[in-house]
């Protein structure tokens, strides 16, 4: 299977139907307007000289226009490298050089962007998304599609630091992970998606499912709590995607219980990375409407744990707030010792996962390959375990993993202890180097206004600690305790532990 079948496969069976609109620019396409319009980009790819396997650079965000480039690149046979548009300067150049891409295309509002790009990466060309859909001629109905195990794409974990790192995507892995997220999700001709997430390189995934099962895409610019409510209520939408950043500003900001979101069927995160107390917040408003995911860029969704499973007892709602799901049809996870021996229901190990949309391996990194893989099976470096119901929870990050004097101590534990406190907000820990103990536990906290919470007192240090000590081990509480107006955190929640340590080096 391929991107290009797939596309083609939609517009014999779905034709006129709906199938992508961008509110911000007015442009609507049916599934036929849709392969008309990624054939064209496919002619201007033979006009500009970009032969099969090569690679585009891709900077966009929220707009159809790169969406329709970023799929008429991979079903024209080519590979996209989609540029994160947050990154630095230095960074997306480490990429784009990595990769060895000599054309990037992008959207108006990454014009500058891509102007100071062209100037730093010797030979790049740019060409506006606009230009790849305005090709002379007809798209060839008889043009030969991409084989399932060649490259679609290139998806960068990381910045400068140690390099970039790309997990390589082929036609076959894609379309699995988008079999796996159609058979999840249930979704269908008639039912609307709105999408307020930057389309890379997951949330492309998302909605190339969501189109694959005949769906309608709403593109809607960047998220805005209020609006996006209202998006929901106004276009009957049954679907939707968000990341912890969205989550919180849209529990802060909004009431959404104010609105009519009947239509409203599922509400896709990463739960993983949402604190429970915010988690909590969210069922309460939306119901049993919250789906959750587990999967990585080297194996998206893996696992979903549906909605419906949120309608029971407060006790199961409980309990499921801490899983991730089943895995998928397609998707094994097995739970393992360092070693590699696969481990009992409820023990605590690596998480590692063998499918057809798992990644056949990184970009040109054999050692990053061998580090990851063992005998098929990838190390995703998570740790989890499975319930008896098969259900998996994530429990925290092998690498992440504190050793002091001998013991192992997961961040996430003593996180989720700190936030109990009623005066805290917000906190992360890490492991600094101790010449006694190897490591030393140490909290960054963020604390709510004095009057944001019962009693208003705001906690110092000590107390802090004590706080710990009187629920954990006492090997696990925090030694220091740094005090942070902010904790760093991507754009899926996840803790950036390189700029953390940055902001508490000063004072340690």
């Amino acid at each position: 299977m391929n991107v290009a079948s797939l596309f083609e496969k939609c517009a014999r069976r779905f034709g006129a139907v709906p199938a992508l609109r961008d509110l911000e620019t007015g442009e609507a396409l049916d599934f036929a307007a849709l392969q008309l319009a990624l054939g064209r980009v496919a002619l201007q790819l033979d006009a500009l000289g970009i032969g099969a396997g090569e690679r585009v650079a891709l900077l966009g965000s929220t707009e159809a226009a790169h969406l329709v480039c970023d799929y008429g690149v991979m079903a024209a046979g080519r590979v996209r490298v989609p540029l994160d548009p947050s990154l630095s300067v230095a960074e997306q150049v480490a990429q784009i050089r990595d990769a060895e891409a000599r054309t990037l295309v992008f959207t108006p509002a990454f014009a500058p962007r891509a102007a100071e790009l062209a100037r730093q990466v010797e030979g790049l060309r740019t060409v506006a998304a606009a230009q790849m859909r305005k090709a002379d001629g007809e798209p060839s109905a008889s043009r030969e599609f991409p084989a399932g195990d060649s490259p679609a794409s290139l998806s960068y974990t990381g910045g400068t630091t140690g390099g970039p790192k790309a997990v390589m995507v082929t036609h076959g892995s894609l379309t699995a992970a988008v079999q796996n997220i159609v058979g999840a999700r249930g979704m269908g001709p008639g039912d609307v998606m709105l999408n307020m997430r930057p389309a890379w390189p997951i949330a492309a995934i998302v909605l190339l499912a969501h189109l694959a099962a005949g769906g309608t895409v709403l593109m809607a610019g960047r998220f805005e709590p209020a609006s996006f409510l209202e998006l929901l209520h106004e276009h009957r939408v049954a679907a939707t995607s968000l990341v912890p950043t969205h989550l919180a500003r849209l529990m802060s900001e909004t009431d959404p219980r104010d609105f009519d979101l009947s239509s409203l069927r599922a509400m896709d995160i990463g739960a993983a990375a949402v604190p429970p107390e915010l988690f909590a917040k969210v069922l309460d408003a939306f119901g049993s409407r919250v789906g959750i995911l587990y999967g990585l860029t080297e194996a998206p969704w893996t696992c979903y744990q549906p909605p419906s499973v949120f309608g029971g007892s407060p006790e199961a709602r409980a309990m499921r707030m801490r899983s991730v799901g089943r895995p998928l049809f397609g998707a094994e996870v097995v739970i393992r010792s360092p070693d590699g021996t696969p481990l009992a229901m409820g023990e605590e190990g690596e998480v590692t996962i063998r499918g057809a949309h798992v990644t056949p391996g990184y970009w040109r990194k054999p050692e990053a390959d061998a580090a990851a893989f063992r005998d098929g099976w990838f190390r995703t470096g998570d740790l989890g375990a499975m319930d008896v119901e098969g259900c998996l929870s994530i429990t925290g990050r092998i690498k992440e993993l504190i050793r002091s004097g001998g013991k192992s101590i997961v961040p996430a534990e003593v996180e989720a202890v700190l936030r109990e406190h009623p005066a805290v907000a917000d906190a992360a820990v890490l492991g600094l180097p101790d010449a006694e103990w190897g490591e030393s536990v140490a909290a960054a906290v963020v604390l709510r206004a004095g009057e944001g919470f019962a009693g208003g007192v705001v906690p110092d240090e000590p107390q802090l600690i004590e706080w710990c000590r009187l629920r954990l081990s006492s090997f696990k509480k925090p030694k220091r305790v740094f005090f942070l107006a902010e904790i760093p955190r991507s754009h899926y929640g996840k803790v950036q532990r390189a700029p953390l340590l940055k902001l508490i080096e000063p004072n340690m």
